[in-house]
């Protein structure tokens, strides 16, 4: 009987196998879809501590005052009676980066990093080499460097060859590496996923102090505390015994670390982000999954009553509907496991290559899909019971008996007849309201997780479209040009840069690291002094205008986080020139005068006539420029390379443009998951079409009986599920709407702080949301057409074979 049984069921799925399988893979993608994006978070978290312990991430980072430099054993001396395991100086130097090839110009700004190799490497923030091999003590003054994987691999360079730095100085390449603090290329004060604009040079410390003209100098010092030591006391006891230097210093923590900070902070709201959306797409692939079966069990009422009349066993009647339900379950868990991998995979390959790690752990999480895919085994299973059992407890007649509910239309009078087929559709979506409103939050969970994921990226690409308006300005062919150090404005050094032949215009600009301090927060800046009045580039300011009195125009986003507004005071923390190259910081207090909309909030500007604040007056470090007629960026860079005072020229987009492609990459994992969560709307709305197609095959054989043509019929199952598509879409649409303002509000905004972000949908988005949520939904009923034409009439319209 058991053998009997079970062929009995693989009967059934073979005569539904459309249906059986559209089920199963919606169930599958609910469970593996959801294993794939909740797993990340553990794999994130083990190959993060992982990689950071294994190169020894910094505790605590002195950096000295832009400019600034101090002998070799100053910094290490203050650390004198200190809980310090291990501690490394190092010389940082920007500079420009010449790594062309033979069919690309590749010149972009970048800092050498002179670190000793002397005992094999450093100690401290150590070094994992991707391809070729690491620097050694042999390589000590030599013209040997590694470069930074990730801007390796954004321009398709291998660990050998050449580059030049400013100067023209040429280097030769043996290897690329990582570095924690590279692990996500993010230069201070700047945004992250920046690897097409800056590149990192790591050499050994003599070889950086030669390149620099500096030996025997340092500017930098990283450090990794005893265990059990109290990081913010030993930071305080450190800016005391710094503070007598004849440079100003600043202690920063890890965690002032962008790239440290965007990685590892990151994971949980990430995968609180993942989860809401792993669960709602779980939850309506489950549900759908749940009503869809339930619907097809219930299409068994028939002949369960039929066995009953004949005297079979309830029991007996039960276990061949049920182990239908069962067998859909298993096949499903079964291809959750296939779409788990695939997302796995496709979710691992991103962050292999957007985090260049020495150590990634992306193995299948089975524990992860196994808790839940016992739910998409057991809700199936219950969906199934269900029915089986309320079939059981009727009388047998009653189970036999069609359900003429809507039906008893009279067909004479045509006018009425029209009226009747318009109103049908809705007549069958009010007479069963649980399938219709199971149907409708499948679709709405679909269509949630949908504006989710392209409701985020929309928010970020609209933050990097406001910051690259604000960047260019009414130039956008503004150039900047970044300086080794101090200048005078009248200097032969500025002159030079004006002078070039691709160059029309040169303004000196001032650009220092500050922090902004008020009684609620504090933030740290990047403080750029340059003619806001009538100088060829100014931000849009927001308030009163710069006025004669010194004061700051602050980004919306520190203005809100520092709880100010335009005309309150705040505490600006700044390096001060003392003496002819005496640096210290200090406290000023200044009004803030207006703000600007740039989503990044560490800008912050201040009139360049207001240089004296600062002991600077008629001192520049940086400048704008902008081209020549008919010449461009990149004939500035060539010209200007071959200045030793020049570290950076790029355009003023540059960065922004970046962002934008790294993100234009992001798109692919985003548009897994978005082909993912399609395909469950797509396949629900099959399923409820082919459904409502057998539910109601006796209603359909009754008119076609009477002449209504196929037409008719198809129209109003069109109708019904474009009320069904309308009605998730538009539930779909505020659920949305609330998961990006979660997302971008709450989540992120916790998680990078220094960013504004907001809730934007772009026109794109919304026609591709209507489009499959209303268009696709309608358009289900078309795929079983065919089945309506060939319907056997006498055969679907008799009671009992």
């Amino acid at each position: 009987m058991a053998g009997l049984l079970l062929r009995w069921s693989w009967r059934d799925l073979r005569a539904h196998w459309a249906k059986v399988l559209a089920i199963a893979l919606v169930i599958a993608l609910g469970t593996g879809g959801y294993a794939g994006l909740t797993s990340t978070a553990e794999w994130r978290r083990v190959s993060y501590a992982a990689s950071y312990e294994r190169l020894g991430m910094y505790d605590l980072r002195i950096d000295v005052a832009t400019g600034g430099l101090v002998p070799e054993g100053t910094l290490a001396g203050a650390l004198a009676g200190l809980p310090v395991a291990a501690a490394e100086e190092r010389l940082i130097v920007p500079t420009q980066v010449d790594a062309s090839t033979a069919t690309a110009t590749v010149l972009v700004r970048g800092e050498i990093t002179g670190s000793d190799f002397s005992g094999g490497g450093p100690d401290v923030t150590g070094y994992h080499a991707m391809d070729g091999r690491l620097l050694t003590a042999a390589d000590a003054g030599a013209p040997t460097v590694m470069v930074e994987t990730s801007f390796a691999r954004h321009y398709g360079l291998d660990g050998t060859g050449t580059l030049a730095v400013s100067g023209g100085r040429e280097l030769e390449v043996v290897g690329l590496a990582t570095t924690p603090e590279y692990f996500a290329v993010a230069p201070e004060g700047e945004m992250f996923m920046t690897e097409a604009t800056f590149a990192a040079v790591f050499t050994t410390l003599e070889s950086a102090q030669q390149l620099a003209g500096a030996p025997g100098m340092v500017n930098n010092l990283v450090l990794i505390l005893a265990e059990g030591a109290d990081r913010a006391a030993v930071a305080a006891d450190l800016e005391d015994a710094l503070a007598g230097l004849p440079a100003g210093t600043t202690v920063r923590t890890r965690d002032d670390n962008l790239s440290y900070t965007s990685l590892t902070t990151d994971v949980d709201t990430d995968q609180a982000m993942f989860n809401a959306l792993a669960v709602l797409l779980f939850a309506g692939a489950v549900g759908a999954a749940f009503n869809l079966i339930h619907r097809l069990a219930e299409q068994q009422r028939r002949e369960i009553g039929i066995g009953m009349a004949l005297g079979a066993r309830p029991r007996l009647l039960a276990v061949r509907p049920l182990l239908v339900s069962a067998q859909i379950a298993l096949l499903g868990a079964l291809f959750g496991v296939g779409v788990g991998v695939l997302i796995g995979r496709a979710m691992g390959s991103l962050f292999r290559d957007f985090v260049p790690l020495p150590m990634w752990d992306t193995s299948f999480q089975a524990g992860v899909f196994a808790r839940v895919a016992v739910i998409g085994l057991v809700v199936p299973f219950l969906a199934g019971a269900l029915p089986v059992w309320r079939a059981l407890r009727v009388a047998p007649v009653d189970a036999i008996r069609p359900d003429l509910t809507g039906q008893g239309t009279r067909l004479r009078h045509s006018r009425r007849l029209r009226r009747t087929f318009a109103v049908m559709p809705f007549r069958n979506l009010r007479r069963r309201p649980r399938r219709t409103l199971l149907t409708v939050l499948g679709v709405a969970a679909a269509i949630t997780v949908l504006v989710g994921f392209l409701g985020i990226m929309d928010s970020v690409f609209d933050a990097v479209a406001v910051a690259e308006a604000e960047a260019s300005g009414d130039r956008p062919d503004r150039i900047e040009v970044g300086l080794h150090t101090f200048y005078p404005v009248d200097s032969l050094e500025l002159a030079s840069i004006a002078a070039a032949d691709s160059v029309a215009t040169a303004e000196p600009v001032l650009r220092l690291a500050g922090s902004v301090r008020s009684p609620l927060a504090e933030v740290d800046v990047i403080i750029e002094l340059a003619d806001l009045a009538d100088g060829m580039w100014r931000p849009t300011l927001s308030g009163r205008q710069v006025g004669p009195e010194p004061g700051l125009v602050l980004a919306e986003k520190a203005a809100a986080d520092l709880g100010v507004a335009v005309g309150d005071p705040v505490t600006l923390r700044h390096p001060r020139r003392e003496g002819l190259a005496s640096f210290a910081f200090v406290d000023t207090e200044l009004p803030v005068l207006a703000t600007h909309p740039h989503p990044v909030r560490g800008f912050l500007y201040v009139d360049l006539d207001h240089a004296g604040v600062f002991g600077l007056a008629g001192i520049a470090n940086a400048a704008n420029v902008l081209p020549a007629p008919g010449a461009g960026t990149a004939d500035v860079q060539r010209e200007l390379f071959p200045l030793g005072h020049v570290t950076a020229v790029q355009s003023a987009t540059a960065v922004t443009d970046a962002v934008q492609e790294a993100f234009d990459q992001f798109l692919g994992v985003v548009r897994v998951m978005v082909a993912a969560v399609l395909l469950l709307a797509l396949l629900i709305a099959f399923n409820t079409a082919a459904i409502n197609l057998d539910a109601r095959s006796r209603e359909h054989a009754t008119m076609f009986a009477f002449g209504v043509r196929v037409r008719t019929a198809l129209r109003m199952a069109v109708t019904e599920s474009l009320v069904i598509g309308v009605a998730g879409t538009v539930l779909g649409f505020v659920g949305g709407l609330a998961m990006v303002w979660w997302m971008t509000q709450s989540l992120l905004a916790s998680t990078l702080p220094e960013f504004a972000l907001f809730v934007v949908l772009r026109a794109s988005t919304v026609v591709l949301v209507v489009v499959m949520g209303v268009g696709a939904v309608a358009a289900a009923p078309l795929l079983v057409v065919r089945r309506m034409r060939r319907m056997d009439l006498p055969g679907t319209l008799r009671l009992v074979e």
